[in-house]
Parts: C-alpha cells; structure tokens; sequence
C-alpha cells in the first residue's frame, strides 16, 4: 500500500505516526529555480535533500522522526548512498518521491526510493544505508536497543523489504600518505566546513558533500557531462571550520568521476564517491 502524503512544513516535527515500517509514503515536492544549474536541471545535492526530506517525514509517519528521536537523545546517520537517474528534472516541474523503510540488518537501516514526475513516469530509483547513533557520541546503537526505547514488539519492525542491491562498498583512490604529500598539487581543490554546511547533528551535512563532488566533477568547465548517478560512502564526519581536500579521477571509458574528500588535520579520508555521467548532447 502506498500512502499519498502531503508535506506541510509547520507539522513536519509534530506528525503523529500513521505507517508501519515497510509502508511506502509518497512526498511531493516542486523544483525551485535556487535548486537548478545554469540548463535550469535540479542539481543532484538539491535532488538528494528532497530524498532526504522524504526519509524524514517518512520516519515521522513511522513513529521515529526528529521529536521521537531527540526523546531519546540518537539521529540517524547516513552511510552509504546511491542515485540513479534516466533525467534530471527541471525548474518549476514536480517531483514524486515515494520511500520506505526496509527494517534492519546487523546495525543497519536500508531505506529505498523511487522518484516520478507528475505524469507518473519513472525517473529515478536510490537506496541508502542508515544506522542510529547516539545523538552526543555518534556512536552507533545496536537496533535491538533501539527498537526497545521506542517500546515496539517485534512485529512491529521485523520485515526485509530491500528492492534493490545495497550501495556498494567505494574504496578511496589512494592511501592517506599520498593525499597528505599531494594535498596542495594544482588538480586538487580545496573546501572547508564553514557556518552555513553544518547541520543540526554539528557536522557537514551528506547533501554538501553531494555538492563539492559536483564541483570536482566541473572543476575545468560548466560542460563536462550530464551527472545522473552518484554512489557515496561517507566514511568520517566533517566538523566546523575542518579543511577538506577534494581528490578526482576521470574514468572516461566507463563515463565515471571518483572524487575523495580527505581532511588533512585529522588525516582521513571523510569521503568516497564514483559520479555517473552521460555526455550532453
């Protein structure tokens, strides 16, 4: 069963759960001219906050949304990622998102989408991997103890509805001693964490890491290729103020961007992404 909900932004932190998990919510959201490129085509970090929404309110309408979870003092975090478009919707065009939870594995949370334009036309699937941690340490909680806070039976939650594979495992490029040696090389850019990238679990949220790979990707010009996928795996939090160096190799035979994110003051490596692209016509 799918459920058509409306969003409304001033009940989105007081929605009363009215799904079961496994239950497919659809969110409805417009494509503003501020989430578009130069070709009027949503960006992919914009695309990906609406997905992000959508999991939010979607987990509110469960039972586990941001009031829920602030009680109990966890978040959700995400780590992995992955996008796959047939297009880019435009400027002033609408998008469906409909999305559910998938349960659990181990520690995990997988969530699934599928997006559609106002015609009902398939436009796009992601899958995504989640765990909940502890909102002070980010330390992970098993979902046991999880579902035990939220006072849910079993039944409740004990499901496998996973519709696609999970996101890939993304290893970086290169080690951490050659990102470090080679941080300040010509090819390299450069980001920081400022004020307007962190979000309410004080650190960089996963849509801006999406945006500084689309950066990378047309490092050289506004026309380097149509990116229609992205597979990420967030592998370290960035904090306030932290440098960021973006690394990127072009894979033109298989049209793929790897792009890493190596933050030099703690010597990790905070991100790895392959961006799919499809040459514009």
């Amino acid at each position: 069963m799918i459920h058509d909900l409306s969003f409304h932004a001033e009940k989105s932190r007081k929605r009363r759960p009215i799904l079961k998990v496994g239950e497919h919510g659809r969110y409805s959201y417009d494509v503003m001219g501020t989430d578009t490129d130069h070709k009027d085509q949503i960006h992919m970090h914009a695309l990906i906050s609406m997905l992000q929404e959508a999991a939010s309110l979607n987990g509110a309408d469960i039972g586990f949304g941001a009031e829920v979870m602030d009680q109990h003092n966890v978040c959700w975090l995400l780590l992995r990622m992955s996008v796959q478009m047939s297009r880019r919707p435009a400027w002033q065009e609408r998008i469906n998102i409909e999305t559910w939870s998938c349960g659990y594995d181990k520690l995990f949370f997988p969530r699934e989408y599928i997006m559609c334009d106002d015609d009902g036309e398939q436009i796009g699937t992601a899958s995504t991997l989640w765990i909940v941690a502890d909102k002070s340490t980010h330390r992970p909680v098993r979902p046991m103890d999880f579902y035990n806070m939220l006072s849910w039976t079993k039944e409740k939650y004990d499901l496998r509805n996973i519709m696609t594979e999970l996101p890939p495992k993304i290893c970086p490029m290169m080690d951490v001693s050659y990102m470090d040696l080679h941080q300040n090389d010509a090819d390299t850019i450069c980001k920081y964490a400022d004020y307007s990238e962190i979000d309410r679990n004080l650190h960089v949220n996963n849509t801006r890491y999406i945006a500084w790979c689309l950066d990378a990707v047309h490092f050289q010009s506004l026309d380097q290729g149509n990116v229609l996928g992205i597979d990420i795996n967030f592998l370290s939090e960035i904090h306030f103020a932290e440098k960021v160096v973006l690394f990127r190799s072009c894979d033109r035979d298989n049209c793929q961007i790897h792009v890493d994110g190596y933050v030099p003051s703690r010597k990790k490596v905070a991100f790895s992404a392959i961006l799919h692209l499809r040459e514009d016509e």
